[in-house]
């Protein structure tokens, strides 16, 4: 088994694009498993919600698990399924290296729009463990 310069990992014969695509489809693939787990918990929550009398509030776990389960699913949208289409096609160059993106098909501001993205809904989604494990330490565990 060959190894690459950079790595640990037997690349088996494969150019490091190729695994590179590899990493990019795989990271796809699980955020749209994401998705749709999200997805599920949001429609599970919200026909909780609905089931209630006169649609009176949840319980405070059910509304933090709803909000984790949105931050989650925007997250993986912009991140994973998203990812490098929103990168700058052409080279990009890190550490002093230059290489080319695949499935790269953004610019600039497709780029800046998605860190906002992942920024914003990954603080929302470790707020929401956050709070999630403080209430139920306070609530569900006396």
């Amino acid at each position: 088994l060959e190894r690459n310069n950079r790595s640990t990992i037997p690349s088996m014969g494969l150019s490091n694009e190729k695994i590179y695509l590899a990493k990019v489809i795989a990271a796809k693939t699980s955020g749209s498993i994401s998705m749709v787990g999200s997805g599920f918990i949001i429609r599970d929550v919200m026909l909780r919600w609905q089931r209630r009398k006169e649609h009176q509030f949840l319980p405070i776990v059910h509304r933090i698990i709803l909000s984790m389960s949105i931050a989650d699913l925007f997250t993986s949208c912009s991140v994973h399924i998203l990812g490098t289409w929103m990168v700058p096609k052409g080279n990009v160059t890190m550490l002093d290296e230059s290489f080319l993106i695949p499935l790269a098909a953004g610019n600039e501001t497709t780029c800046n729009a998605q860190a906002f993205i992942w920024d914003l809904f990954t603080l929302a989604g470790c707020c929401s463990n956050a709070m999630l494990a403080v209430t139920c330490e306070i609530f569900c565990f006396d």
